[in-house]
């Protein structure tokens, strides 16, 4: 099961909607197991879960609070894919960061991205748009898994740490995704 919670905000130039689909839920430790994932590259991987999500990572350096989606509209370009992966965490290492995230899905996709810590972070990384391979099969029927690998490198040290996210989605939460979506875009443009 997933969540999903609106929440907007609005920059120097461009008013944007968040749509940020929640793929974790508050559960206790004790139901934690692993999960047998294989991608469409036909590898397997050996996933923790609880309740048959996905875990959040958490270390004495990060907390992660969300992997999800992000809903962004831009006015002039209504018709773009506004589908875009957010990293919410607590990122609890001081220190400007740069971020490498990878993802096996797609071996030619990498984003490079900043964030400042200790504090909360929201990092958006492989809009739809510009990494189809990363979204594809999403809309396909059944239950979906997506591994996104990050590396936090200090900027004045170079110390560095890295983990591996996994995100889950299923064909009809996508579906009501992609509905609420298309309602507040609807509502959003009408302003």
């Amino acid at each position: 099961m997933s969540t999903a919670s609106f929440s907007s905000f609005s920059d120097t130039r461009h008013y944007k909607l968040a749509v940020v689909l929640a793929i974790f839920l508050f559960a206790p430790f004790d139901s934690e197991a692993e999960t047998t994932v294989t991608l469409r590259d036909g590898k397997t991987y050996q996933v923790e879960t609880v309740r048959g999500l996905p875990v959040r990572f958490a270390n004495n350096q990060i907390r992660v609070q969300d992997l999800g989606i992000t809903a962004r509209f831009m006015p002039g370009k209504p018709d773009a894919s506004p589908y875009v992966r957010v990293l919410i965490a607590e990122l609890l290492a001081k220190g400007q960061f740069t971020v490498t995230v990878t993802s096996p899905l797609d071996s030619t996709a990498t984003a490079t991205l900043g964030a400042t810590g200790p504090g909360r972070i929201m990092l958006r990384f492989f809009p739809q748009a510009d990494h189809p391979r990363i979204w594809e099969g999403i809309d396909a029927p059944g239950v979906h898994w997506f591994p996104f690998h990050f590396v936090f490198e200090d900027k004045q040290s170079g110390n560095r740490f890295e983990f591996t996210q996994w995100a889950q989605i299923d064909d009809q939460t996508w579906k009501q995704t992609q509905e609420m979506v298309e309602k507040a875009k609807q509502q959003m443009l009408k302003k």
